[in-house]
């Protein structure tokens, strides 16, 4: 029975996450915890601009305060489909996103960047070039210097690459608990039908039935995940009902949010594939 309630807690809405969005971007350096001066911020500014309008990648830095209880895993990539860091179809976005009082940073890669911006490129960054900057006070030097090394990298540049740590690879092993409930909802958001979430945790509940044995495992789960998956089905329908009437689409959709102010026209609507590496400092 605990293998049916891990299932289940799988496929229970994302929303039970503890994001909470730090607000809408006005340039590729949203500096939200105050960690830049004007001068920095706007040197960067500048950098990544340039950097775009050459190869047509976007990178963002995001500073936060903290992640609010959530993981940066979680934040990162709920951030990086809200604010569709990259572009449409061809997903060739990063984020460099910083929570200062968690002492944390992530490097978030979009779909398309992860064959020359690896997992493995990412933690070298981090672990070698943000953090040890960061442990000094050195933020804006950490975050510059990383800027650097990540443009280096989208533009075919080797970088060194080193063991990740156990603790960055608990954080892709979280994402990757993650992704199928967001995908599903997804999915089901824009699907015409109330029943399929039903369907698709009857099927899920039946191939633990066959794994597990049908006496009492295989008729729990197919009736528990069936009711599962209508609630599922049912809150995330409803939803994106209810966002296509405001204009204003949940996260989790993918695609559609594309804000703007000061002057910024906004992310071009790239997809994260959850590649990229943690680290503490």
């Amino acid at each position: 029975m605990k293998k049916v309630y891990f299932l289940a807690i799988l496929l229970l809405p994302a929303v039970v996450f503890a994001y909470v969005s730090p607000g809408k971007p006005s340039g590729f350096v949203n500096d939200f915890a105050g960690m830049l001066s004007q001068q920095e911020k706007s040197a960067l500014e500048l950098k990544l601009s340039s950097f775009s309008k050459t190869l047509g990648a976007e990178i963002s830095v995001v500073t936060i305060p903290d992640l609010g209880g959530d993981t940066i895993e979680n934040f990162a990539v709920q951030l990086f489909q809200e604010w569709g860091i990259g572009k449409k179809g061809t997903d060739n976005g990063a984020l460099l996103l910083v929570a200062r009082d968690d002492r944390q940073a992530r490097i978030e890669v979009g779909y398309g960047l992860e064959p020359v911006l690896t997992d493995a490129q990412s933690y070298w960054i981090l672990h070698n070039v943000i953090t040890p900057a960061f442990s000094e006070g050195k933020f804006f030097e950490g975050i510059n210097n990383g800027v650097d090394k990540i443009i280096s990298a989208v533009g075919g540049e080797q970088i060194p690459v080193e063991q990740e740590s156990r603790s960055g690879s608990g954080g892709d092993f979280f994402w990757l608990l993650l992704a199928g409930p967001i995908w599903l909802a997804s999915i089901l958001g824009r699907s015409k039908s109330w029943w399929l979430g039903g369907v698709l945790g009857g099927i899920g509940g039946l191939v633990v039935g066959l794994i597990y044995g049908f006496i009492y495992t295989g008729v729990f789960s197919i009736a528990g995940l069936a009711v599962v998956g209508l609630i599922f089905d049912y809150l995330v329908s409803k939803s994106y009902t209810k966002s296509r009437l405001s204009g204003h689409y949940p996260w989790w959709i993918g695609g559609h949010n594309h804000f703007g102010g000061g002057g910024f026209g906004g992310f071009g609507g790239g997809r994260s594939g959850g590649g990229g590496s943690s680290h503490r400092w």
